[in-house]
């Protein structure tokens, strides 16, 4: 026999009203949509081709559509919406009787406006999915001159970790961290530089000597916010990340 257990790592808020600042009222109202099961060879650990065009959302596996993730083992979870703000991380994680682990899926930031991102895990094939998507920012409205800072939450796997990164809209580039939150499960560190194109950035990451490669978007009307994925051959390494712009 399977359960499913269901912790957040922060609070759940039943929203009452919509509407108010910050711009989030259209991401939690979206109405839920419902997706086909997507199925992947859970044999294979090599990391996906990455869009050579930064994508507005991305899921290196399963299948998003808006704020709905479909697992690549079928199970669909509405991420925003339903009358439920969840403003820390949220885990939905399948056990067996005797309390081993199966899957984990976990998604964060209902405290971001217009961004969310997370991982799928199958602990029997070690196979760790990442995922991001939300309101993204049209190329013309990223900034072109200036400098900025974001910081944020990192997921890998069910572990929280620190995202952080400083963003030269002049240079077009982008560098980042994500580091673990004191001595957690997290991992190791990811380093990343990239450049920004088409309202998204890509580039090169590092954890543990391992190296990757990193995509995302900037979320928002104007760059308010970013998300993104880091990935790497040793799929135990991905991440994915969102930022607020300080």
């Amino acid at each position: 026999m399977l359960n499913i257990k269901s912790t957040l790592l922060l609070s759940v808020i039943a929203l009452t009203a919509c509407g108010g600042g910050g711009g989030g009222g259209g991401g939690d109202s979206e109405p839920p949509v419902t997706t086909s099961p997507v199925q992947t060879d859970d044999n294979t650990s090599t990391t996906p081709a990455l869009p050579t065009t930064p994508a507005t959302s991305y899921a290196s596996g399963g299948k998003l559509d808006g704020y709905t993730y479909t697992t690549p083992d079928g199970r669909e979870y509405v991420m925003r919406g339903g009358g439920v703000f969840v403003s820390g991380v949220r885990n939905e994680i399948l056990v067996r009787a005797d309390n081993t682990r199966v899957t984990s899926t976990s998604w964060c930031c209902g405290s971001m406006s217009y961004t969310t991102f997370g991982t799928w895990t199958n602990y029997d094939t070690d196979k760790h999915e990442v995922f991001y998507t939300g309101e993204a920012t049209a190329t013309a409205s990223v900034p072109t001159q200036g400098s900025a800072s974001y910081t944020g939450t990192a997921l890998r796997g069910t572990e929280r970790g620190d995202a952080s990164f400083n963003v030269d809209f002049a240079s077009k580039t982008i560098s980042g961290t994500l580091t673990p939150v004191e001595a957690d499960n997290f991992g190791s560190e990811v380093a990343m530089q990239g450049k920004i194109s088409n309202g998204g950035f890509s580039g090169d990451a590092q954890s543990g000597g391992e190296k990757g490669t990193f995509i995302g978007h900037f979320m928002g009307p104007a760059a308010e916010e970013l998300a993104g994925v880091a990935q790497f051959t040793d799929t135990s390494k991905n991440t994915a990340f969102g930022a607020t712009k300080q």
